[in-house]
């Protein structure tokens, strides 16, 4: 396996980040406007806001390296998961919240969901890439 590219995994779980606190600042504006209840327009929203956050993530992490989308991809994703439950864990110790849902027990899964989901942005932007690549 060739160098792992540092800088597509910083950049792209940066991404990840940033827009994954947009995602946690909106919800709360949009509370008002929308409907709460399960299954509603809150959860739809919520969704997308989620698979744009992994989607967009992978995309720029396989932009910047070039090539491997689907491992700098699956990397930014499952990185990024980790990182914001670990921040949820020190936000919920530093002011007395309680974590959501089930916390720290579905950790694996979402890793693995969202690593998929950053992964399969990534293979579509070398496969774009690639194609652009090709003569006729």
């Amino acid at each position: 396996m060739n160098n792992v590219n540092p800088k597509a995994i910083i950049i792209g779980t940066s991404v990840f980040a940033l827009l994954y606190v947009i995602h946690i600042l909106i919800l709360p504006l949009l509370k008002n406007s929308l409907d709460m209840g399960e299954g509603g327009s809150m959860f739809a929203v919520s969704q997308m806001l989620g698979v744009s956050t992994c989607l967009i993530s992978g995309y720029i992490a396989a932009r910047v390296s070039g090539e491997r989308g689907f491992f700098y991809g699956f990397n930014v994703g499952a990185l990024g998961t980790v990182l914001s439950a670990l921040a949820a864990v020190a936000w919920s110790m530093f002011t007395g919240a309680k974590l959501p849902g089930l916390g720290l027990v579905t950790l694996p899964y979402w890793i693995f969901v969202n690593g998929s989901l950053a992964g399969f942005a990534g293979l579509l932007v070398i496969n774009m890439i690639d194609e652009g690549k090709r003569e006729p």
